[in-house]
């Protein structure tokens, strides 16, 4: 299976960009998007971009970002040619996809200050996510927040808890799972092998292409960006530091 993976084009401020990016790809068989497709609730430029993917890839999912707000999801469900998932489970070509906002260590002051009960909300999608990932031998787990702090380096560690989960590392590294998440816009570690599970940060912002993924037989092979094609090997670890806070989890939704 073909797949074009992208997140965070935050339309519309890097959707002429995105639209640029996409003229050398070939067809793909799946197309996902980890979020943050549009900026600020802004649902109605996903039109633009669900058409902009049409004549790329034969199916299109994605999973809500923090910026496809939730009074909007009712909206983004009805666009044509998009099936959005979120903490919903669907078999594409016979491969299990697993679809999610995803899950925060520590929720962020917005959230805390907007969101009743998103400890509670994190708790229960957690242990969902941990359920579903049991087991899995071919799957692909899509989520927008990063399911590993591995994928974050280049961000200030502080923030790695407001940008994704260390919690799902043990349950990726069980099973053979290809995670693709989006979120952590400087990242410089793009690609991780866990195990025997590969994540794959996508975010648009600070590589200003798709990802190409060939995913055969749980077999993942990076085609693109070529600087991304060999993923780094790791052991999940505990961090013992701790950095300065820079403020991020003040304005990060």
């Amino acid at each position: 299976m073909r797949i074009l993976a992208t997140s965070d084009v935050h339309s519309p401020k890097h959707l002429s960009e995105f639209k640029g990016s996409l003229t050398n790809i070939s067809n793909v068989d799946l197309a996902l998007l980890a979020g943050d497709m549009v900026d600020g609730g802004k649902i109605e430029y996903y039109s633009i971009i669900i058409n902009l993917l049409r004549n790329k890839a034969n199916t299109i999912m994605a999973v809500p970002g923090n910026e496809e707000y939730d009074d909007k999801l009712r909206t983004l469900k009805g666009v044509n040619g998009l099936t959005l998932l979120n903490d919903e489970v669907l078999t594409v070509n016979g491969i299990k996809i697993i679809g999610s906002r995803g899950v925060l260590d520590k929720p962020t002051k917005w959230q805390e200050r907007n969101i009743k009960g998103i400890d509670e909300l994190y708790r229960r999608r957690l242990e969902w996510l941990i359920n579903t990932l049991k087991g899995s031998h071919e799957a692909i787990l899509l989520t927008h927040y990063a399911p590993t702090y591995v994928t974050l380096e280049g961000e200030n560690e502080y923030n790695y808890p407001f940008l994704g989960t260390k919690k799902l590392e043990e349950v990726l590294s069980d099973s053979r799972v290809l995670a693709i998440h989006g979120h952590a816009h400087h990242s410089k570690t793009r690609c991780v092998k866990l195990g025997n599970s590969v994540i794959v940060n996508v975010a648009f912002e600070g590589v200003s292409s798709p990802f190409i993924i060939d995913y055969s037989n749980g077999e993942v092979n990076v085609i693109e960006p070529r600087e991304y094609s060999k993923c780094k090997e790791v052991n999940v670890r505990s961090k013992t530091t701790t950095p300065r806070s820079t403020g991020l989890d003040e304005w990060l939704k």
